[in-house]
C-alpha cells in the first residue's frame, strides 16, 4: 500500500501541483479515505481527477450533488441494527447472514462478537489513511472479519476498488487495534427473500450474500 500511495501521489502530485503550490498545500497533508484510496488501483485511474476531487469536493447544497447516498446510509443503518439486536438477543447474528456467510466462507468459525465501528486514521509512508469499516466481527478463534455492505452486487470491474478499500481497513486494524484479521467480505442484498428487523415491524424483500475479498500480505503490499 505504500508503493500504491507514493507511485499514484507522484502523479496526483504533478496534476495539481502549480495550483498546491500558491494555495500552501501539499499532497502529504490530506488524509485519503480508504472508500477514494480503491480509486488509485482503477485501470481508468486519473491524477487530475482525484486531485480535484480532494480539493474541490462538490458541497451537498449543489444540483450536482446527490442524495442518493442518504439513502444508503439509511438501509446500511437497517442492516446494522439488525444484525446487532439479533447477537444481542440470541447470541448469534441473523441466520439470513450466517448462512451466507457459511456459503462463502465454508470453515469460518461462529461471529463472537462485534465492535461498534469508529473511524480510524494511521500515517502509510508520508500520507494519512483514513476510513469507518461498516463490519468489525471477532471470530470464535480470536480472528476477526471485516467487511462492507452494499446495496446491490457490486460489478467486477470495482473489484480493484473495494479490495484496496477493505484491505486499507485490515491495515488500519491491525496498527490501531492490533487485531489479526483473517477474512474480507462485501455483503450485498438482492431481491428476492425476505429480511426481517428482529424489533421492528418491517421486512425487506431481500436476499443476502457474502463475497469474499483477498487479504494482502502486508509484508508484500503495505510495508513499514
Amino acid at each position: 500500500m505504500v508503493a500504491l500511495l507514493s507511485n499514484r501521489k507522484r502523479k496526483i502530485g504533478a496534476s495539481g501541483d502549480a495550483l498546491s503550490k500558491r494555495q500552501g498545500l501539499t499532497l502529504m497533508e490530506v488524509k485519503i479515505p480508504a472508500k477514494q484510496l480503491g480509486w488509485l488501483k482503477m485501470e481508468d485511474f486519473c491524477p487530475r481527477c482525484v486531485w480535484l476531487t480532494h480539493r474541490h469536493p462538490i458541497p451537498q447544497s449543489s444540483v450536482y450533488y446527490t442524495a442518493m447516498s442518504r439513502f444508503f446510509n439509511q438501509f446500511e443503518d437497517f442492516v446494522q441494527q439488525s444484525v446487532r439486536q439479533g447477537m444481542n438477543q440470541t447470541g448469534n447474528i441473523p441466520s439470513w447472514l450466517s448462512m451466507a456467510l457459511q456459503t462463502a466462507f465454508p470453515s469460518m468459525p461462529p461471529v463472537r462478537r462485534m465492535l461498534n465501528p469508529t473511524t480510524w486514521t494511521v500515517r502509510v509512508g508520508e500520507g494519512l489513511l483514513t476510513g469507518k469499516p461498516d463490519v468489525i466481527w471477532e471470530l470464535a478463534d480470536g480472528t476477526w472479519l471485516i467487511a462492507d455492505y452494499k446495496l446491490t452486487q457490486p460489478s467486477t470491474r470495482f473489484n480493484p476498488l473495494y479490495e484496496t478499500q477493505l484491505n486499507a481497513y485490515a491495515l488500519m486494524a491491525k496498527r490501531l487495534q492490533k487485531l489479526a484479521v483473517s477474512r474480507l467480505a462485501l455483503i450485498y442484498f438482492e431481491p428476492d427473500e425476505r429480511l426481517s428487523s428482529p424489533t421492528a415491524n418491517l421486512t425487506l424483500p431481500m436476499r443476502c450474500t457474502v463475497q469474499p475479498v483477498p487479504v494482502w500480505d502486508e509484508s508484500e503490499e503495505v510495508g513499514k
